[in-house]
């Protein structure tokens, strides 16, 4: 468990922990195989430890990121050491800026764009321009489709840029996010907190922690919101709880049991189709009806065990299971979206259908590590086995003619008048895909002295997969099996200890059960990810700056399209390449006085393609220019405990679909709010939130298969917080 601290004192005492815990690293020396040396390791570690509650809690005296941060290379490493492009958001970062999404939380990383989810229902990112299928859960694998999440049980969140294949298995080339949920702490606290805004909005969070005895703590977190919104007859009410539970039988032991449970019931808000006309229209229309409506159940139950052995070696054993389900009623838009584009009354086409998703993962790990020295060479070795499953069932049913094909049920794009009648649903579709996959890997970080730092790691998984559609023709399901090597390499050199320059290569894969048929009758083979990338990390001005500099080129290779000949079979030779660089600014500028910027130009392609007409297009949603910035200001004297913030988020023009037929417009909007916190050790809170302070027009995502969701006009939020 974690200790907490609050006040003056406490954050001088992080302050000078902090630089105790930095000295320590700088000077103990690497353990070798002896009792001092272990003895030596222990020390170290136990410093790292403390520098990694330090950086999770945070401190007004630094930067809004942390300088550890585990995702990358699943061990203490000063992110400032990591030859890879790292992005932290802390709990002091959601908090200030008021935010209350996913997507919301992640805007200020460089590289990221927000992708409005399944039916509106949560939020999905591209990271360099590649669309991910999985996030990260405290490290373990888990599908993104439909399940529950919120801020409320989330300590921080990592954003590792590039493939993180060889520590993590199957993902895409673009990078991983990995969201870090709070665990208990030894002192007892209850924060609660209300929320009340625009569209009547309603929002109540809760959260408790403490010792239950000597050796066990809990912590419980849990929201309620009700909302509605600025699109016609779209609603929402969500419900989530997490209980956390850490036994600590010893100084080297720690248990922890965690357990989510998330349900939500919305209208199903497809936004609008992928048409350029849809640009004109404002933004409140709603093309669906009252009875498109969603349920989303999800859960997730995981155990970990951390144990220090005395011989030096740390071990991590642990295991995670979770599950959701999605139940949505809802108007897909048609092919065409819009009729009639020409004439004066266009007219939107859709159908009107039920889909039933379910997906279940489980996670197995098990992972060792040392530091030792072999002569004047320092390591930290990391060993480690995981298995994977995954499991997508999907069913269909749809409103459908005597011969077998979904109804259009046409509305008028400009004048869209509600209360369309339809008949019982059919089924008319279903499918199902599986994944095992079972992956070793071993990394080496090897220190030379005090300037450099060399990475090597190596990981070969063996995935089976199995794909089952009735739309694929043939009987039963078509397996395959595979065997990927996802190997990577750093060098880190500091010539001075307040720069770092870095080079990086590794590789991905991610397999494909659910991108269709080949014509020899299998499935495709997965897709291959490769990663070029330098960059420079600083710490300027007694770590009050630390800027980080990353230019990279990524390319994806071994793509499904669709067969030019059949399009009831794929073929792969797609290609998509990703470059560019990004630029983030961390800085405190005075005690009271914190910025955080940052800059993205991506050029992200479609190189290759069974479809000349796209090769060289641009990808979807993936804008050339994109940045942030957002800044905090603490009053002193007569309003002390006012603390006041601004920033704004610049989305460049992006493609709408892969076609590039039509643009979605560049914005800038800009964000404000006002915390005040008093009374005894500043126990209450109120604060003032302003999102799109300008009431600028702008749209959060499009693409050819995920619709073009408008963003919501100015939104003023009051809320009220107290700890007990």
């Amino acid at each position: 468990m974690r200790s907490d601290l609050s006040g003056a004192t406490a954050r001088s005492n992080r302050r000078q922990r902090t630089c105790l815990a930095l000295i320590s690293l700088a000077i103990a020396p690497l353990p070798a195989f002896s009792a001092e040396t272990v003895e030596a390791a222990e020390s170290v570690e136990d410093s790292t430890q403390k520098l990694e509650t330090i950086t999770v809690i945070g401190t007004r005296e630094r930067p809004y990121r942390a300088i550890v941060a585990p995702t990358a290379n699943k061990s203490d490493t000063l992110v400032k050491e990591t030859p890879f492009s790292i992005q932290t958001v802390t709990r002091e970062l959601m908090e200030d800026r008021g935010v209350t999404t996913l997507g919301g939380a992640v805007s200020t990383v460089p590289g990221v764009t927000s992708q409005v989810g399944w039916g509106g229902s949560n939020d999905r990112f591209r990271l360099r321009g590649f669309a991910t299928s999985a996030n990260l859960k405290n490290g373990f694998r888990r599908s993104v489709f439909a399940p529950v999440d919120e801020l409320v049980n989330i300590e921080q969140i990592e954003v590792l840029k590039g493939p993180a294949s060889a520590l993590y298995g199957r993902f895409e080339p673009g990078g991983v996010v990995n969201i870090v949920t709070k665990k208990p702490l030894d002192k007892a606290q209850t924060d609660i907190d209300f929320t009340a805004g625009r569209y009547d909005f309603y929002r109540a969070t809760i959260d408790s922690t403490g010792p239950l005895g000597e050796t066990l703590g809990y912590r419980l977190t849990g929201s309620l919101q009700s909302n509605h919104s600025f699109r016609d007859f779209v609603d929402n009410q969500t419900q989530f709880v997490s209980p956390v539970f850490q036994w600590t039988p010893s100084s080297r032991t720690t248990v922890t049991a965690e357990f989510e449970f998330g349900h939500k019931e919305a209208a199903f808000d497809r936004g609008f189709g992928n048409s350029p006309l849809f640009l004109d229209v404002p933004i409140h229309y709603n093309y669906g009806e009252r009875n498109a409506k969603l349920k989303n159940d999800s859960a997730l139950a995981s155990l970990v065990l951390d144990h220090k052995f005395e011989s030096g070696w740390d071990l991590r054993a642990g295991v995670q299971g979770s599950w959701a389900r999605s139940d949505a009623h809802w108007y897909a838009y048609g092919f065409p979206p819009v009729s009639g584009a020409g004439t004066s009354d266009p007219i939107v086409n859709r159908r009107f259908q039920r889909s039933i998703d379910t997906q279940k993962d489980t996670s197995v790990l098990a992972e060792a590590s040392r530091r030792f020295t072999t002569g004047p060479v320092g390591h930290r070795v990391l060993i480690g086995a995981d298995y994977n499953y995954d499991d997508w069932d999907f069913t269909a049913d749809a409103y459908m003619n005597r011969l077998g094909f979904p109804v259009n049920l046409p509305i008028s794009l400009w004048n869209p008048v509600h209360g369309v009648q339809t008949g019982p649903l059919q089924h008319y579709d279903s499918s199902r895909y599986t994944s095992h996959n079972v992956g070793l890997y071993a990394q080496d970080e090897m220190s030379f002295g005090k300037q450099w730092r060399l990475l090597l790691g190596l990981r070969h998984d063996r995935a089976r997969t199995t794909g089952e559609a009735e739309y694929l023709a043939t009987d039963g399901a078509l397996k395959r099996s595979d065997d990927a090597w996802s190997p990577r390499m750093g060098l880190t050199w500091t010539p001075r200890e307040e720069v770092s320059l870095y080079g990086s290569w590794s590789r991905s894969f991610l397999t494909e059960p659910g991108g269709g048929m080949l014509r020899s009758g299998s499935l495709p083979e997965p897709s291959r990810g490769e990663q070029f990338e330098v960059g420079a990390k600083f710490s300027l001005l007694d770590g009050r700056l630390e800027p980080t500099i990353a230019l990279f080129d990524i390319r994806r290779t071994n793509g499904v399209v669709s067969d030019p000949e059949d399009f009831n079979y794929v073929i792969q030779v797609g290609e998509q390449r990703s470059r560019g660089w990004e630029l983030d600014v961390p800085y405190t500028i005075t005690p009271q006085w914190r910025l955080l910027a940052s800059y993205t130009h991506l050029t992200a392609e479609i190189t290759e393609d069974s479809d000349p007409a796209i090769q060289g297009n641009l990808v979807a949603n993936a804008p050339r220019r994109s940045a942030s910035l957002w800044t905090t200001y603490d009053l002193e004297g007569w309003a002390r405990g006012l603390r006041l913030g601004l920033g704004a988020t610049y989305v460049g023009a992006r493609q709408a679909n892969t076609a590039n037929s039509f643009e979605l417009p560049s914005y800038t909007r800009w964000d404000a709010n006002a915390i005040y916190r008093f009374g005894p050790a500043d126990r209450y809170r109120l604060q003032l939130t302003v999102q799109n302070l300008t009431n600028k027009r702008y749209y959060e995502s499009g693409g050819a298969f995920v619709p073009t969701y408008p963003g919501a006009p100015r939104t003023v939020m009051v809320s009220f917080g107290v700890r007990l």
